[in-house]
């Protein structure tokens, strides 16, 4: 693995890292959503300082570059994220439309309750 690219892994690393602790830090992001950026952080560290380890697994896999290695995993993990992401948002988006159904439901019962009230002190 070049050294260009080990600096450029420890770079984007450093950035990611330094980044969401920022937004920890503002409470713009939480800290359960951040522990995966920070975990890969530390793995691509990991590999820039090891390119050794990444030898040796690409041989292990077939494949010629430990470059290609890393770029592999790097999209590999994302797209898992991306997965996961989208499970979380369907599921939030179903809640969602769920909360909005109940609320209207409920705004309508009280709606129905202040005419019922009304018409019974017209009556009275």
């Amino acid at each position: 693995m070049s050294i260009s690219l080990r600096i450029l892994l420890i770079a984007v690393a450093l950035i990611s890292s330094g980044s969401m602790l920022r937004k920890i830090k503002k409470s713009k992001m939480q800290i359960e959503y951040t522990l995966f950026w920070v975990i890969f952080s530390v793995l691509l560290i990991l590999m820039a300082i090891f390119p050794g380890v990444v030898q040796i697994v690409a041989n292990w896999f077939g494949i010629s570059s430990p470059a290609n290695l890393v770029f592999a995993a790097i999209i590999f993990v994302l797209l898992v994220k991306v997965f996961l992401m989208t499970v979380e948002l369907s599921t939030l988006e179903i809640k969602l439309k769920e909360l909005a159904q109940k609320f209207a439901l409920d705004h309508e019962l009280i709606e129905n309750d202040k005419m019922e009230s009304e018409d019974n002190d017209r009556i009275a």
